[in-house]
């Protein structure tokens, strides 16, 4: 925990330094503060003679109030703040000016309006309000991570990682944005509810894209939803149906790219296929490629606090351009977002098999015994059995692979 000993790394000064009072015991007044050298770096030792650098523009978190180096802390107890200027009396009196991160609860003190039911616990506003602190108060960085819910891009947020979604302007008292619900039960998205139901399905249409609550939408889908190579066939960005060059042949193996239409052409031949048209395609492509991409995008539970998004917009981007320019996909792995595979619903790479619009395809394109045919996503297992999607009893509840649909556009979610 931190002692007294702070390595001081010189910051030029600063025409525009902001000046901020302290309320702590021997906090520098406006006119000391001014005249005190800038610093860029402080840094603080724990319990083993370890130094940790805090500097300029780091998150960090702070003993709260009345708590003391070695009490037990959990993780989301600390406060949080953002490090905007490091000044110093000398090496071991050093004070730290800084813009607090508010918890819901603190929020509620600023805007009596804001209902901070729906955070979850590592969640934080940002805010304008600033502090003066002794660097003795540090335990640690905290990198808190903002949330955009209307990002199809939003980095994954860790089960224990802080986070924010709103900033708080103390001027005025405002929180922005304000905060809404999508869904058809008018309840705001609560990042901490674990339950099956409580699970967020995104409409990825762009005329829609609204998060819907599982056990909102389960009983209001059709007995037979969309098939999901539609989500395979649909540019996630535009909402747009993939439009291809004439296929030969709906039946042709995959074994080479399909040629590009010749330099000479004035006008591409090009045409909406029906989606069996796309099996022989679909299976030339990775297999965990194609699974991932067919997956519906869902936030909450076990999943985390954004979700699969991110992950799925980027598998599903890749395969609608290697269905657009007839290739295989080379490299995909490189565009997906770091630790992806993270934030998949347990058993979606699972599959004995690659099933394409309402016929199972083996991973090498071997069709499986006759008579067999399933929707997309639904597996058979070694012995023949149904696993996780497969038609028959639904299991809305607790199966994030379900498919729904949504009750505004009608497509698959």
């Amino acid at each position: 925990m931190p002692k007294s000993r702070s390595r001081l790394t010189i910051k030029k000064k600063s025409k525009k330094g902001r000046v901020a009072l302290g309320r702590e015991k021997n906090a520098p007044t406006a006119e000391e503060w001014a005249g005190m050298p800038q610093y860029y770096t402080f840094q603080v030792e724990d319990e083993d003679g370890m130094g940790h650098d805090f500097s300029v523009n780091d998150l960090a978190r702070i003993l709260p109030h009345k708590r003391e180096v070695g009490d037990v802390i959990e993780t989301h107890e600390y406060w949080v703040c953002k490090i905007v200027d490091v000044r110093a009396r000398s090496d071991t009196d050093v004070w730290v000016s800084i813009e607090w991160f508010y918890s819901p609860q603190d929020a509620i003190e600023l805007n009596k309006e804001f209902d901070p039911s729906h955070c979850g616990k590592y969640e934080r506003l940002k805010s304008n309000h600033t502090d003066c602190v002794s660097s003795h108060c540090f335990d640690g960085l905290a990198p808190a991570k903002q949330y955009d819910e209307t990002n199809l891009d939003q980095e994954s947020i860790g089960g224990e990682e802080f986070y924010y979604r709103y900033t708080a302007n103390i001027s005025d008292k405002s929180i922005f944005p304000t905060p809404s619900a999508s869904c058809v039960c008018d309840c705001l998205y609560n990042p901490s509810d674990v339950a099956p139901n409580s699970v967020m399905h995104l409409c990825p249409q762009p005329g829609c894209r609204k998060y819907y609550h599982r056990g909102c939408i389960a009983s209001m889908s059709t007995k037979n939803p969309p098939e999901r190579i539609h989500f395979l066939l649909t540019d996630p960005d535009t909402g747009a149906s993939i439009q291809l060059p004439l296929i030969e042949s709906a039946s042709a193996e995959p074994a080479k790219k399909r040629r590009r239409a010749s330099s000479h052409a004035s006008v591409p031949n090009t045409t909406i296929p029906s989606p069996a048209a796309f099996r022989p395609l679909l299976a030339a492509l990775p297999p965990v490629l194609v699974r991932a991409a067919a997956q519906p995008m869902v936030r909450g539970g076990v999943l985390g606090v954004a979700g699969n998004t991110a992950a799925v917009v980027a598998a599903r981007r890749t395969v609608c351009a290697a269905l657009r320019d007839g290739t295989f996909a080379e490299g995909w792995e490189k565009r997906m977002p770091e630790g992806w595979e993270q934030t998949m619903p347990e058993g979606w790479d699972a599959e004995d098999v690659l099933l394409v619009g309402g016929t199972a395809v083996g991973e090498n394109g071997v069709k499986p015994e006759p008579g067999v045919k399933f929707e997309l996503g639904v597996s058979v297992s070694a012995g023949g059995g149904k696993r996780k999607g497969a038609k028959g009893k639904r299991k809305t509840e607790a199966d994030p692979m379900a498919v729904l649909q949504c009750p505004e556009c009608g497509g698959p979610v």
